[in-house]
């Protein structure tokens, strides 16, 4: 099965943040309620310390909780800043058309790359028992995560309804 297809930077961009979902989420937020303890533990050091003359704790509760919460917050906006930069660089490349094609033992997607001098094609190739693949279906895109790192988008408005069940029934049956 082939399939020739451009991509958005809006469906990137929900690619992008699938894959933070499927990856990172649990993660952030686990991390998220350990710097929000650690932040509660400063805060109460600060009220212990606010009658008594203690002015280092009051400086290390302080310190303690701004850096807490500092933390917490960069670990939140992150996604946002890297998907900015890819962004960034996605907009230098808009003109991008893609064809997939997906066989029985490995999945090849072509990147025809157009610049004003020329025309160059960039290959990625995936066999199917070397790989770390996982596929998610939205209502709007077919998503192929690589490696826990790369994702792939697959948008249905460039396929007919038969070309999207074959790539629903490619990845069902491939257990991807």
């Amino acid at each position: 099965m082939k399939i020739n297809y451009d991509v958005t930077i809006p469906e990137c961009e929900t690619g992008f943040m699938q894959l933070w979902k499927k990856y990172s989420l649990k993660r952030t937020i686990l991390f998220s309620v350990v710097f929000l303890i650690g932040a509660a533990l400063f805060i109460n050091m600060i009220l212990k310390n606010l009658s008594s003359e203690g002015g280092l704790m009051f400086g290390i509760g302080g310190i303690g909780t701004g850096l807490s919460l500092g933390l917490l917050a960069s670990l939140w906006l992150k996604p946002r800043r890297v998907w900015k930069k890819i962004a960034a660089t996605l907009e230098m490349t808009y003109e991008e058309r893609y064809t997939a094609t997906f066989t029985e033992n490995e999945i090849e997607i072509e990147t025809l790359i157009q610049s004003e001098e020329d025309e160059s094609v960039d290959k990625s190739r995936f066999v199917l028992a070397e790989e770390e693949l996982y596929s998610k279906e939205t209502n709007e895109l077919f998503l192929l995560f690589v490696n826990r790192w790369l994702t792939y988008v697959f948008p249905k408005r460039c396929m007919s309804e038969q070309e999207a069940n074959q790539l629903r029934d490619y990845f069902t049956l491939k257990r991807i």
